[in-house]
C-alpha cells in the first residue's frame, strides 16, 4: 500500500462504473465526474430512473428493486470495471432489500458473476475501522430515534460485516467520508487510519468526493482498508 499521506497526482477512473444508489447526492455526483471525464456509467436506482438525466452513449439505468436480487445486479454489474456505493438511508429504503448491511453476500456473488472484484464503499467519519468497536458517538447516534438512528446502525453494521469478512473475495475500499452538498469543492485527502490524518471534519462536496472515490477505485491505494477523508485541514 502507498504512503496515503504522500501528495496524489491526478489518477484516471474507471472505463465504467456501477454506482448503487445513483438517484441521491453523492450519486448524482459521480455521475456528474463520470460526464464531464467520458467515462461509462450504470446508474443503478430502485424506483423512478427518470430522476437520472443526460444518459451520454455507452451509459445506461437499471433499475434494481432489491439488493438481494442477484440476478438483477449481475446484469447491473455487467461490462464494469467497479462498483461505487453512495447509499444512504431515505423515507423510502424501510424494507430490507435496501440496506447494503443485510445484502452483502448478495452484492458479491452478483459481482464475482459479472467478473467485477473491485468495489468502494462509503461510510461516515464516526465510523472506526473494520474489527474495531464502535466509537461512542456512533453508539449514540445508533439509539437516536428516526431516520437518524437507522442510518448510523446500518452504517455501522457494514463496517462490523467488513470486520467479520464480508468482502473478502473482493478488492475493496472502506471510505470513511464528510461530504455536503455545501461542502467545499476540493480535492479531499486520505489518511489510512485516524491519528495524525491530515484532515478535517469539514465536508467536501459530493462531486469532490466522487471523483476521489473513482480514482482510488482505479488506483487501489487503500484495498482493504478504511482510509478518513474529508476536506484538507487549514490549520
Amino acid at each position: 500500500m502507498s504512503n496515503p499521506s504522500r501528495p496524489v497526482q491526478p489518477r484516471t477512473l474507471p472505463r465504467h462504473v456501477a454506482v448503487i444508489g445513483a438517484a441521491g447526492g453523492l450519486g448524482q455526483g459521480i455521475l456528474a465526474v463520470c460526464r464531464n471525464a467520458g467515462a461509462n456509467f450504470t446508474a443503478i436506482v430502485r424506483s423512478r430512473p427518470e430522476r437520472i438525466d443526460d444518459v451520454p452513449s455507452g451509459s445506461r439505468v437499471a433499475v434494481v428493486d432489491s439488493l438481494a436480487d442477484r440476478g438483477a445486479l449481475e446484469q447491473a454489474f455487467a461490462d464494469a470495471d467497479a462498483v461505487v456505493t453512495a447509499l444512504g438511508v431515505t423515507p423510502t429504503s424501510g424494507d430490507r432489500g435496501a440496506f447494503l448491511s443485510a445484502n452483502m453476500r448478495e452484492v458479491e456473488a452478483s459481482m464475482q458473476a459479472a467478473n467485477v472484484d473491485r468495489i468502494v464503499v462509503v461510510n461516515t467519519l464516526l465510523t472506526r475501522r473494520p474489527g474495531q468497536p464502535a466509537s461512542r458517538l456512533m453508539r449514540f447516534f445508533m439509539h437516536v430515534p428516526g431516520r437518524t438512528g437507522r442510518g448510523a446502525r446500518e452504517q455501522q453494521a457494514v463496517v462490523d460485516a467488513l470486520g467479520r469478512g464480508e468482502f473478502s473475495s473482493l478488492r475493496w475500499t472502506l471510505v470513511r467520508a464528510g461530504l455536503n452538498a455545501r461542502g467545499r469543492d476540493e480535492p479531499p485527502v486520505a489518511s489510512a487510519d485516524w491519528d495524525g490524518a491530515p484532515n478535517s471534519w469539514s465536508p467536501v462536496s459530493y462531486e469532490a468526493m466522487g471523483r476521489w472515490m473513482l480514482e482510488e477505485a482505479v488506483a487501489c491505494n487503500f484495498v482493504g482498508a478504511a482510509p478518513l477523508v474529508s476536506r484538507r485541514s487549514t490549520r
